[in-house]
């Protein structure tokens, strides 16, 4: 009797076929999940937020916003980094949630604040006593050789009550 069966050559040469796709498969699926982190400068965004360092506070009534209707957050850069612009979370305390018509992402009046500048962004909407609101802040970075803002973690912002 003649035992058929795929020769000891052409096996061992499916079975390196089958590992090279195999390994091709993984590599593109892991390079999305180790793409090139976005950097400041020569570091690591994430590493420059830690070093931002601003003053904040809310103008209820901001002339320069909208004919004079509106309100706008100033802040006063003190640290090192430039802020290219914030995020607003506004809370609400009775049901300790986040109010989504008050979450906004904004740019500054007249761009970045660098170190030592302050600027100002203007808000819409009510303002009452007592509303508490998180300002996180929010650089511009590059990734890729292009430029991307990158939002800092709600760590590294700041919380104000009007009043």
């Amino acid at each position: 009797m003649f035992k058929k069966g795929v020769s000891p050559v052409v096996a061992t040469v499916l079975l390196i076929v089958i590992v090279i796709v195999l390994a091709t498969i993984i590599f593109i699926w892991a390079k999305g999940f180790l793409s090139e982190s976005a950097t400041k400068g020569d570091r690591v965004v994430e590493s420059s937020c830690e070093d931002v360092n601003f003053k904040v506070q809310i103008a209820s009534s901001a002339s320069q916003c909208s004919s004079g209707s509106g309100w706008a957050i100033d802040i006063n850069n003190i640290g090192n980094v430039p802020i290219y612009g914030i995020k607003v979370l506004k809370y609400d305390d009775s049901t300790g949630s986040i109010d989504d018509l008050a979450l906004a992402d904004e740019t500054f009046v007249g761009g970045t604040v660098t170190v030592g500048r302050s600027s100002y962004v203007c808000m819409t909407g009510t303002l009452n006593g007592g509303d508490k609101f998180r300002i996180i802040p929010k650089l511009l970075a590059e990734k890729d050789s292009r430029k991307i803002a990158y939002t800092c973690p709600e760590k590294d912002g700041q919380t104000i009550v009007y009043t």
